[in-house]
């Protein structure tokens, strides 16, 4: 199993989105994606595919590509999970102590929504590895040394066998590398979220974040669809897609309190 982790945010910061795109058959994706750029021409002039994000969604070619990698995506044996938090109710504080710099307290938020996301959904993974785009929300190394104690050892705490670890590795990469290039394809879905929590007047992007609304058969993807999900109802009915709405323990109800 290859995990894909990447993050986005409004230019605001009011919402930091963390997104992991599960594959169990990671060189489907690959190759059809890959396939799909050769097919639009999409190359650099060594031949190499270009990348294609929901930033880039910027001409009619590029919302064909990103809606066609959607398609890939529902094609797919994958699966997409992702978190959203509003930095307007989370209190920084109960990350640490009130006197701390905020990005130290920040990094650990991170890492905690992080965890949370990851260790909700591999509780049947063993011995895959987790391949993150560069992080900017906190300093990379500490990070990956954390995650790696918690999910690569076999008495870490997010370990589910006395045997085998639930991650192998973890491994820093950029998703622009053609070897890498699947994680654009985790970046259009997160983007896709964004575009419905901050309107845009972008006819590309809107008719992108459309497109993947389409192919789910839901509503839209803000909290009011998705918050009265509990986690057994989404994997049954949306098992390709869902979206935690994280809310402060004192706001969550029964839905609220494990990610989908």
């Amino acid at each position: 199993m290859l995990i894909y982790f990447d993050e986005s945010y409004d230019q605001e910061h009011q919402y930091l989105l963390l997104g992991a795109l599960f594959n169990p058959h990671p060189k489907f994706l690959h190759r059809e994606f890959l396939e799909m750029k050769k097919k639009y021409n999409y190359l650099d002039k060594d031949g190499k595919a270009l990348e294609i994000k929901y930033s880039n969604c910027t001409s009619k070619q590029r919302e064909k590509m990103s809606c066609e990698a959607i398609d890939i995506f529902m094609r797919s044996t994958s699966y997409f999970r992702a978190i959203v938090i509003d930095q307007g109710v989370m209190d920084l504080d109960r990350f640490g102590k009130k006197n701390e710099e905020k990005k130290i307290k920040m990094a650990r938020a991170y890492k905690k929504f992080a965890e949370l996301l990851l260790s909700h959904n591999t509780e049947n993974i063993y011995n895959g590895v987790l391949l993150t785009d560069e992080l900017t929300r906190c300093q990379g190394d500490k990070f990956m040394e954390i995650m790696k104690r918690d999910f690569c050892l076999v008495d870490g705490q997010h370990c589910n066998d006395k045997h085998k670890p639930t991650l192998k590795d973890i491994i820093d990469i950029k998703s622009h590398i053609e070897e890498y290039q699947v994680n654009q394809i985790n970046d259009i879905l997160l983007g896709s979220i964004l575009n419905n929590l901050k309107p845009t007047t972008k006819e590309y992007k809107n008719n992108l974040r459309k497109h993947l609304i389409k192919r789910l058969g839901v509503k839209n993807l803000l909290p009011e669809t998705w918050n009265k999900y509990s986690k057994n109802y989404a994997e049954t009915y949306y098992p390709k897609y869902n979206i935690w709405y994280w809310k402060p323990r004192e706001q969550s109800d029964s839905n609220q309190k494990t990610p989908g």
